[in-house]
């Protein structure tokens, strides 16, 4: 007596050679075959063993979002197809997704009907399109694990899209955050970062293909580098600005990629070793090339205050002409992320006083005049500029003192951040260069202010 394997095998020739339909097929084999069930007259109809139809359910559970494996087995499988036991609702519409037809031809007429993506066919194209899609099902069989294994990996990346919603969400805290910059204390404002940060972690490592996450990843661990480069603690800084950075490149965002350069530039000139502002500036340009963006002419900026520092006038004239030219293709952009015109005449400001230029008074007046007078971090900057200018060009070491103490004590006493208390401190040797005496007054004073 011949198997219903054979009996099935025999038949899928003659459906292909006579071109039949997948569900004359199945009821073919289900009378010749004997088969108890017409669950078990599909399978043999589609040439698959038992295993692969399990594991293709299973794979079909999952893209769903409802895994259900190490179910169904096999075993389960042959309960069905006896007739001893009914899939039930979790996994007759599986099925019928499955084999492509609907649960009254599986017998499982008792069920919820099946709800798939697959539009019906008209009525007159009916047995045409099943017949040709279910002989080519058939035809491919030994290949549909390998296959299926292949989409149910490719959905599985697909699942690791961030709803809209809440990537929107995730903007607002970044947003939210960076606004508060300069606002609070950077301590205060490091304490409310945390719990979003450590949210935020767990959210990247299950999309880490999300370029938009990565953008905002990048942008608050830049803003906790800057947070820490205004504290002073500068190894701090360069391992938050290290992973900005690495979250800027996933993201492809070249503009970002930029503005992580200007932070460690940032931290890199106010911290032990300015020099290195040129270094971290040629290496971002061989590697990001001459791109129009804002933080690419706060880059420059950068490197001219660099380069003033260093005893290069020419070359930090050279660095302030490119910032310009960058400004005036990509328009000036606000906010922490940008670089405002502003800004640009800050750094104008410190460049030519750096340099001993006559004209610096006059670029520290357009520079103050440009911010508001409650700015906590750029305006006390320029009035020590003014103050440098003070005891290194006019020779007045009393005015140079009261200039850089008004610059730190006018502002709020949390807002007197380490990076101004050691750019204030800079001062005292050109004061003390002019009058030893209201060098020890003024760092007395500055000292009364920080304590």
């Amino acid at each position: 007596m011949r198997s219903r394997e054979k009996i099935a095998g025999d038949l899928r020739a003659t459906a292909a050679g006579q071109d039949w339909p997948p569900w004359q097929l199945t009821q073919a084999i289900c009378r010749q075959a004997g088969t108890p069930t017409l669950l078990m007259a599909w399978r043999l109809a589609a040439g698959q063993t038992q295993e692969q139809v399990t594991a293709g359910l299973r794979g079909l559970a999952a893209d769903r979002g409802t895994p259900c494996a190490p179910s169904p087995s096999k075993q389960q499988l042959s309960r069905w197809e006896n007739g001893h036991e009914s899939p039930g609702k979790l996994y007759g519409p599986l099925l019928g997704l499955w084999y492509r037809t609907t649960l009254d031809r599986l017998g499982l007429a008792g069920d919820d009907p099946i709800v798939t993506n697959v539009p019906a066919p008209a009525a007159a194209e009916e047995d045409d399109v099943d017949r040709r899609q279910f002989l080519q099902l058939a035809a491919a069989a030994p290949l549909i694990p390998a296959l299926d294994e292949t989409r149910r990996k490719m959905n599985a990346d697909l699942r690791h899209v961030l709803p809209a919603d809440e990537l929107s969400r995730w903007s607002d805290v970044a947003d939210a955050h960076v606004a508060a910059y300069g606002q609070r204390p950077p301590a205060q404002l490091l304490v409310s970062l945390q719990p979003d940060l450590a949210e935020l972690a767990d959210l990247t490592s299950g999309y880490p293909r999300e370029r938009d996450l990565t953008l905002v990843a990048s942008r608050l661990c830049g803003l906790t580098g800057a947070l820490h480069t205004d504290l002073g603690n500068d190894r701090q800084a360069a391992d938050w600005l290290h992973t900005a950075a690495r979250y800027a490149s996933l993201s492809g965002d070249t503009a970002q990629q930029y503005w992580v350069t200007v932070a460690q530039a940032m931290s890199a000139l106010y911290g032990p070793r300015p020099d290195q502002v040129i270094t971290i500036a040629a290496r971002a340009r061989a590697r990001l090339g001459d791109h129009a963006c804002a933080p690419a002419a706060q880059l420059a900026g950068l490197t001219a205050r660099a380069r003033a520092r260093a005893g290069q006038p020419a070359e930090a004239r050279a660095e302030l002409e490119i910032a310009t030219r960058l400004i005036g293709e990509a328009g000036p952009a606000s906010g922490f992320f940008g670089f405002p015109e502003r800004e640009l005449l800050m750094y104008r400001s410190s460049v030519l006083t750096s340099i001993g230029d006559a004209g610096a008074w006059d670029a520290q007046d357009a520079a103050l005049g440009a911010y508001p007078a409650d700015d906590p971090m750029d305006r006390p900057l320029i009035r020590l500029d003014r103050a440098r200018h003070l005891a290194g060009q006019a020779d007045d070491p009393q005015a140079a003192a009261q200039v850089a103490i008004g610059a730190i004590s006018d502002l709020p006493a949390p807002l007197r951040v380490p990076l101004l208390i050691t750019q204030a401190k800079t001062v005292t040797p050109l004061i003390a260069a002019l009058s030893p005496q209201v060098a020890g007054q003024y760092d007395d004073e500055l000292t009364a202010l920080t304590a």
